[in-house]
């Protein structure tokens, strides 16, 4: 069969399922046929004939998942090939393997397999649990005894190995000692046809199936760079959608370079042997010569991290008073742990030849990979190596260094950081490769209907790009109101303009009687405004949800959706992969526009980098991505066409400012009221 066939067989296939009397009309109950999300199905179906690569912006209400879901299985069958699915968040990720998926394996004319692929240290290892049974008494206390013997009673009745199965409370320590690892869980150790492991059956199923969903951070967790002798991305033969993409610039860059802190360093320590509890890897080898290094370390770890805080972040002078603190210079600080960590890698690599079986010495190989990592990072970080790579006697790129606390507090943990400042190269040379394909969709991609800070940005200068029409009616849908006389935001709130938001925020969600999403980008200032409210909502009876206050993300949506009067105070998480259809959000209120906070370095950097290569930060980085993260909160509002609801913007520069305009011309044209 030609490729032409091909193509025209599936496009009928995608004609017959989207169509107005086609199979999904016949199989969805609450469909509504959108001639966009054929659009989007026959866009990507056309990438991906082409070996190409695409950026595809599409709107809240498309059914976007259907509309890639669909044709990336049948070119993936047709072509033998895998479709790989990331995502950003779980709950899309539960939508797809648990919802939208079943339902296409029930009503599509083709068999297909799909399946999550979940981090591998989610799964339980059978042989990893039988060493840490043999060996509870050195390894564990009494009561983490007892959760692992839960675990083992546990491992005899669960379908998938998984922690997400456990229905009990779970040792973090006692999983880390029985989950798979790298180097450890191996085909050679647990595999093969017969295998009882979890996750080398896990691994198995994967192989076999034709559709994965993974997350974005696993992605790029697995994700080992270009290799000449395959096409792909996680497999040899694979293509790669990116679902919800406008966070997938952060997430790679997460991943590019690891950082390291005093508690981590602790943990790997304790985890080789625990002086206080008499527990640990080692007392199951000859290894009284090595315990003393480790208490040595454990030392010296406390010094150096100390040693950092105290010179970068004394309350005095013109020393830093936030949580992080950008690094310019090599060698701030002498490499306490060099000498003793070299020492510790030489004498565990010397007991090797005393390990009693193979699943011993993998063990202690991961141990000896961990403290490898470690040494490397604390060298690359004083020593600020990544900036010494050159390519034709140029720097390749650029890295930003920084030390950053857990918290204000006197104890809190302290990293050691480091990120690129520009990506570009590293999207150019390993995920836009030729003779494959990657999609990456989102509801915004686009700033003023334009793809190019996007494309800029992960250097996809030369990747198709399509934009599709939302399918809703925003004139009719939505009014926005935006107050004239609120005081303009700055860097330190200021009593007059938490006094004018607290009272703008209780007139806007009196108009719809609760009903309200309240966006916040101050954590201390939503918390004042809410302590101020809670009791005059209450007596409207009006319940106020705040985020942060004991209650998880998940449950504190789900109690919005069901107290349809409610209103909840959210931050920085609620602006994205928030879907409330229906009254219970009929109200979307933002406190500010959503602009980064300058301060931190990684910002600082990317700023500075445009700069230095005359360009002009603020509307090249800072006004862009404002806007994206704007229409993120926008999208919360309106996810069917029978909702209704308003927008009120309390940020008076969205009127005053000349870059104001970038805001509203980035979303639907809709009705605008300014309220005197």
């Amino acid at each position: 069969m030609t490729e032409t066939t091909i193509t025209n067989d599936i496009k009928s296939q995608l004609d017959r399922f989207f169509s107005a009397d086609g199979i999904l009309s016949e199989n969805f109950d609450s469909f509504e046929y959108r001639s966009q999300q054929k659009e989007m199905a026959e866009k990507i179906l056309s990438t991906l004939e082409s070996k190409l690569h695409l950026f595809i912006e599409a709107p809240t209400g498309i059914g976007k998942s259907f509309a890639y879901l669909v044709p990336a299985i049948y070119y993936a069958k047709k072509n033998q090939k895998k479709v790989i699915v990331s995502t950003y968040t779980i709950n899309l990720q539960e939508q797809l393997i648990n919802k939208d998926i079943p339902f296409l394996q029930r009503i599509l004319p083709i068999e297909f397999k799909a399946k999550i692929l979940k981090g591998r240290n989610n799964y339980l290892c059978p042989k990893r649990l039988m060493h840490a049974m043999e060996s509870s008494n050195v390894l564990f206390e009494t009561e983490e005894q007892h959760n692992l013997e839960l675990l083992y009673q546990w491992s005899k009745r669960t379908k998938d190995g998984t922690r997400s199965d456990i229905d009990f409370p779970l040792n973090e320590e006692v999983w880390n000692s029985v989950c798979s690892e790298r180097g450890i869980c191996t085909h050679k150790t647990c595999g093969g046809d017969n295998t009882n492991c979890f996750y080398q059956k896990a691994k198995k199923e994967l192989a076999d199936s034709d559709v994965i969903i993974v997350n974005h951070h696993l992605f790029f967790t697995l994700f080992d760079g270009i290799s000449e002798d395959k096409d792909g991305y996680l497999y040899r033969n694979d293509f790669v959608i990116f679902d919800e993409a406008h966070t997938v610039e952060q997430v790679a860059t997460d991943h590019i370079a690891p950082s390291l802190s005093r508690e981590m360093v602790k943990y790997h320590l304790l985890k080789l042997y625990n002086h206080q509890k008499k527990k640990g890897f080692l007392l199951t080898l000859p290894s009284l010569h090595i315990q003393a290094i480790i208490q040595n370390l454990l030392d010296l770890n406390t010094a150096f991290f100390y040693r950092l805080r105290r010179s970068l972040f004394e309350l005095n002078g013109d020393k830093p008073q936030g949580l992080t603190c950008r690094i310019y210079d090599k060698n701030i600080e002498e490499n306490l742990m060099k000498g003793e960590m070299d020492n510790l890698l030489k004498n565990l690599r010397s007991l090797r030849p005393n390990c009693k079986s193979e699943e011993q010495e993998n063990e202690l190989n991961e141990f000896i990979i961990r403290f490898s990592e470690m040494n490397y990072i604390l060298d690359d970080f004083l020593n600020q190596k990544k900036n010494e790579i050159k390519d034709n006697n140029k720097k390749r790129s650029e890295f930003v260094y920084w030390v950053e606390l857990s918290s204000q507090k006197p104890e809190s943990n302290v990293s050691i950081c480091s990120s690129p400042v520009d990506i570009s190269d590293y999207f150019r040379e390993n995920i836009f490769r030729p003779n494959n394909s990657t999609i990456l969709t989102s509801a915004t991609l686009t700033i003023n209907n334009n793809f190019e800070y996007f494309k800029n940005r992960l250097g996809g200068e030369s990747v198709l790009e399509s934009r599709l029409d939302s399918p809703f009616d925003f004139y009719r849908q939505v009014k926005i109101y935006i107050p004239k006389d609120i005081p303009t935001p700055s860097k330190d709130v200021n009593s007059i303009y938490e006094e004018k938001l607290t009272e703008w925020i209780n007139y806007f969600i009196g108009l719809t009687k609760g009903k309200a999403l309240v966006l916040f980008t101050n954590s201390a200032l939503m918390k004042n405004i809410g302590k101020e409210l809670k009791e005059n909502l209450a007596s409207d009876n009006i319940e106020l949800l705040i985020q942060g206050a004991g209650i998880s993300r998940s449950r504190l949506l789900k109690h919005f959706k069901n107290d349809i009067n409610s209103v909840l105070f959210g931050l920085d998480s609620f602006w994205m992969g928030v879907d409330v259809p229906g009254e219970s959000l009929s109200n979307l209120i933002m406190t500010r526009l959503p602009f980064q906070v300058p301060s931190h370095p990684v910002v600082q950097a990317k700023m500075e980098f445009i700069e230095q290569n005359g360009g002009n930060s603020f509307f090249e980085y800072s006004l862009p991505e404002a806007i994206l993260k704007f229409r993120q909160g926008v999208g919360r509002l309106i996810r069917h066409n029978t909702d209704q609801g308003i927008i009120a913007i309390l940020d008076n520069r969205i009127i005053n400012k000349s870059y104001g305009k970038y805001f509203l011309n980035s979303i639907d044209e809709c009705e605008i009221e300014i309220v005197e």
